[in-house]
């Protein structure tokens, strides 16, 4: 619980190296998270090249700490696994980001509680991070996709830089009770 309360969001990183072991704990929690049917939809792109990391700065305006930032790791979906009409959408013409439009898809929420969890793994092994939007924008999806040669049924939908953090974060409590309800929304109650 430690990890829930004070990891935040860092975005500027001393120059130092992420150890591999800690690397790879990080790697490890991201496939402990839960997934919908068991489909374990991810794949993960571990960018560590200073070329590579001023590539995906390059793609945002938003990205700009990835040029500090030891790692950028890519939190990439395989609809194949994530779309169960994947198949049919892909037949129709449509590829990539364009594919998902079926009733039982869950990708998003599997690999938002992956990076969750890579989060958490950061903020434990004493590192900080920040979670970069990278899906649904069409460009930044594009551009990630073609830049480090991904097929079309893998789709970047989420980057995460990370690194030593090159200053102190502090908690912050924001718990809002007010936007609790109990039964019914508007229901106010007490935690």
């Amino acid at each position: 619980m430690t990890a829930i309360f004070t990891r935040r969001s860092v975005r500027d990183f001393l120059d130092k190296p992420v150890e591999p072991e800690k690397l790879e704990r990080v790697l490890r929690a991201a496939f402990e998270a839960p997934s919908a049917h068991n489909r374990r939809p991810w794949e993960f792109l571990v960018l560590t090249d200073q070329k590579d990391r001023e590539a995906v700065a390059g793609m945002s305006p938003w990205a700009k700490m990835c040029l500090r930032a030891p790692v950028v790791l890519a939190a990439c979906v395989d609809l194949r696994k994530g779309d169960p009409d994947y198949e049919a959408s892909s037949a129709a013409g449509l590829v990539g980001a364009d594919a998902a439009a079926g009733e039982d898809i869950f990708w998003i929420q599997d690999i938002s509680a992956a990076v969750e969890n890579v989060l958490l793994q950061i903020a434990g092994e004493g590192l900080g991070g920040v979670w970069l939007g990278w899906y649904p924008g069409r460009s930044r999806v594009r551009a990630f996709m073609d830049a480090f040669g991904l097929p079309p049924y893998i789709v970047p939908a989420a980057l995460v830089a990370l690194g030593y953090p090159a200053k102190e974060t502090h908690p912050k409590d924001r718990f809002d009770p007010a936007k609790v309800h109990y039964g019914r929304y508007g229901a106010p109650g007490t935690a």
